[in-house]
């Protein structure tokens, strides 16, 4: 019996941890839901997503994980006390805040200050990065924990934050206005014109009296009437330009990422030019700069034959192997589906693999494929690239899926956009499970919880 509770509780850290909607769904059925509090607490406590920024906030799933464990209050205090003292400059900082919005939403007063109260300390150190003309890469923390608070408290916070913020601006360096334009918070009051009404705010604005709000509406006009930047196109590349950036990249006097845009940009300009940079790439006798240039080539036509590249295939550099096995996967050929097939058999080959398989995939590789990813552990460093191809991979209408190498996906990625597009995939495949589609109804996702809510509602 022990062995099975145990077993029981990995599951469960495994699933919360990646924001599946079958967490939720054992607190709903759980006898004893109090068993799992101190994985919630673990997941409320540590930035779990794998990228925070594309994949948006976990904090109602993580909130409604809280209150069906029963020991909701005992969690908040936990989360109020590491927001207390968690540095804005970080992801984290916003997973804490979106958890604590949840429950200020429920009624909880202690919430509601904890947020207030950061907002203070943060809307300080803007003051004082403004007053001494200093760089805060992370302002976009503060912007967005004002955005909490208007969501909370709508139009009052809304008009304090305004305040504030033109307060700091005020504070400034004046020459020559400098500082109040490179400091204005855009997303805040993009966010806030768009809530309240264009017209309504500028109306505030010109209303207001008050040193602040005046600070703030003059910026905003100036920022609102700065040029794009957004200036006339480039002048044409030419090959002699590229030849030059490899020197000056082999001579370590220029970043290797400036000579791979330059290979796109070329690239892309005519038929011409895209030959001209697979010439050159493949010229190249020093690995890493053939490397960059050929980069060019992984999302677009190869101008050459294969014959070109097929002594690369294997070749002792990992980036230069990397974009030579991209660019032989867009054309099928036998060979290349039996190296593939072969390389699959290596997890730390697969990612690269698969790459190669793309053109060349049969349904009867579905196996071999299905087999593959279960042998990628999610700890490897390519594990997101690897799970990625195999979505890549079954794409076109014209492979059917019969293993369940989707659903294998969808329980072990980390990351919730791939978890949407191997959904979308499974559903375009006709091989969503109705159980799967009633957990994501509470996935962390809100886009994934939409999705299941459309297919539930037949819309």
């Amino acid at each position: 019996m022990e062995q099975v509770v145990t077993a029981s509780l990995r599951q469960f850290r495994h699933d919360i941890r990646r924001g599946l909607g079958s967490a939720l769904v054992t607190l709903r059925s759980s006898a004893d839901p109090r068993r799992h509090a101190d994985a919630v607490r673990w997941a409320c406590l540590h930035l779990t997503a794998y990228d925070p920024q594309c994949e948006g906030s976990r904090g109602w799933y993580l909130h409604q994980a809280a209150v069906l464990t029963g020991q909701a209050g005992q969690i908040e205090a936990d989360v109020i006390g590491r927001f207390a003292v968690c540095s804005p400059n970080g992801w984290r900082f916003a997973h804490l805040s979106d958890i604590l919005v949840c429950f200020a939403l429920a009624g909880s007063d202690r919430a509601r200050q904890a947020l207030w109260d950061a907002y203070a300390r943060l809307m300080a150190r803007f003051a004082r990065t403004v007053r001494h003309d200093r760089w805060w890469y992370w302002q976009s923390t503060l912007e967005g924990l004002a955005l909490d608070l208007v969501r909370l408290d709508g139009w009052e916070a809304a008009r304090v934050a305004i305040a504030d913020f033109g307060a700091g601006l005020a504070s400034g360096p004046r020459e020559p206005g400098r500082a109040p334009r490179l400091y204005f918070p855009e997303w805040f009051d993009a966010a806030v014109r768009e809530q309240f009404g264009e017209a309504d705010v500028d109306a505030f604005l010109a209303g207001e009296t008050s040193p602040g709000v005046r600070a703030y509406g003059e910026t905003a006009t100036t920022v609102a009437a700065r040029p794009s930047g957004i200036g006339q196109p480039g002048t044409d590349l030419r090959v002699e330009t590229l030849t030059a950036l490899a020197l000056q990249v082999a001579r370590g006097d220029l970043d290797p990422l400036r000579l791979r845009s330059a290979a796109m940009r070329l690239a892309r300009q005519d038929t011409a030019g895209a030959d001209q940079v697979a010439r050159l790439g493949l010229a190249q006798a020093d690995p890493s700069l053939k490397a960059e240039i050929l980069w060019a080539f992984r999302t677009r036509d190869f101008p050459l034959t294969d014959d070109d590249l097929a002594s690369l295939v294997d070749v002792d550099h990992d980036r230069l192997r990397l974009v030579v096995r991209t660019i032989l996967g867009q054309r099928p050929a036998e060979w290349k589906r039996r190296h593939a097939l072969d390389l699959l058999q290596t997890p730390h080959e697969a990612n690269e693999a698969l790459d190669l398989l793309q053109a060349s995939y049969r349904p009867e590789d579905e196996p071999v494929v299905d087999a593959a990813i279960r042998r990628v552990s999610v700890r490897d460093d390519d594990w997101h690239g690897t799970f990625g191809g195999v979505l890549d991979l079954l794409t076109p209408a014209d492979r059917p899926v019969t293993t369940g190498v989707l659903e294998y996906v969808y329980r072990q990625t980390l990351c919730s956009t791939c978890r949407r597009h191997t959904l979308d995939l499974m559903s375009d495949k006709h091989v969503l499970p109705d159980g799967i589609v009633r957990e994501c109804l509470l996935d962390a996702s809100d886009e994934i919880r939409s999705f299941a809510t459309r297919i539930t509602d037949g819309t």
